[in-house]
């Protein structure tokens, strides 16, 4: 009997999916289909003229990038209320929030490839801590007299490449600090948890003010519990010809509100000769664009330790150039 009841069960919950899935085919039909195509991959149909050519829907590249809710949200509003193409129209009126959710989640089904860590786990950038979420971005951070330029380009599912340049401003008329390259893997995610664990190795070759190799593994981690957003590294460091020289713990707490992410990052760094630093890094994340793909944050660094206890000033600029031109969005 009770085997009996499981069954059923089963069955219902499947017709309800199946139910869902068809109604959200429908709409898409009805709704999408002559501007971004029948099979979503943004041809439109041969009577329609598009001032912007559409996105590719089936792309899981573009359909797991970003949280449900901004795919719902656009549905709703259209693309003019977040800097898109005017000929995206909103449906707000025409459906309800149900149906436009239906149609939301029928596109994203469309991504046949699984292991794409989806846009929910997306999570605003901290200063310090490497995001665990692979991502298309560059980043413009400065720290004190120090300057960084950072390229991100994500690879497949769960890969991203990175490479950065470092400057420094100061009194030895040696701007060129140095350069790195990295490669960063995510391991695994979860929807369900709201949670993702990456792994990584950053190279620092003895250029500009360096004077050796220098690598460093890292584990990067992001979790959502109760509105709250909390992020964590801890990197290894080894230089040539020394070995292992320390290591290097970080942790961020943030929440949303609004437009705004106030954030608070400690950084612990431990080196295997000498003192130990920890430092506090009270930020704010800003959402400058209306898409999202535009961003800023500005904070400082102030050690807790150590007898030069002078606070720096930390900001960075960010373009994510996956979600859509830098012109567009605003």
């Amino acid at each position: 009997m009770r085997q009996t009841l499981k069954l059923v069960v089963c069955a219902v919950l499947w017709a309800s999916s199946a139910g869902a899935q068809g109604a959200g085919d429908s709409l898409y039909m009805s709704w999408c289909s002559r501007c971004h195509g029948a099979d979503a991959r943004g041809t439109p149909a041969a009577s329609t003229r598009l001032a912007v050519p559409p996105a590719d829907l089936a792309s899981c590249a573009v359909s797991s990038a970003e949280p449900e809710d901004l795919w719902v949200d656009i549905v709703s509003r259209g693309g003019a209320a977040y800097g898109l193409s005017l000929d995206m129209p909103s449906y707000g009126d025409a459906g309800t929030p149900e149906q436009i959710r239906m149609v939301v989640r029928y596109v994203r089904s469309l991504c046949r490839e699984h292991g794409w860590p989806p846009g929910e786990l997306n999570f605003p950038r901290p200063f310090l801590v490497e995001k665990a979420f692979p991502e298309n971005e560059v980043v413009l951070a400065g720290d004190g007299p120090g300057q960084r330029l950072v390229y991100e380009r994500r690879v497949g599912r769960r890969f991203q490449i990175e490479g950065e340049l470092a400057t420094v401003i100061d009194s030895l008329n040696r701007p060129f600090d140095g350069a790195a390259v990295s490669v960063k893997y995510n391991l695994w995610h979860s929807l369900e948890r709201l949670a993702l664990l990456s792994l990584g190795l950053e190279a620092s070759p003895p250029v500009g003010r360096r004077t050796a190799w220098e690598l460093e593994p890292y584990a990067a981690a992001g979790v959502e519990r109760a509105g709250f957003v909390i992020q964590g590294q801890i990197v290894g460091i080894c230089e040539e010809g020394e070995g292992f020289a320390g290591a290097s713990y970080r942790l961020g707490a943030g929440r949303e509100v609004g437009r705004f992410v106030p954030m608070v990052e400690l950084g612990w760094d431990v080196p295997k000769e000498g003192e130990d630093a920890l430092t506090l890094y009270p930020q704010v994340w800003i959402r400058l664009s209306k898409l999202g793909h535009v961003a800023a944050s500005i904070g400082a660094a102030a050690p807790a330790t150590g007898t030069d206890r002078r606070a720096e000033l930390i900001a960075f600029l960010l373009w994510d150039f996956g979600d859509g031109p830098l012109t567009r969005g605003w």
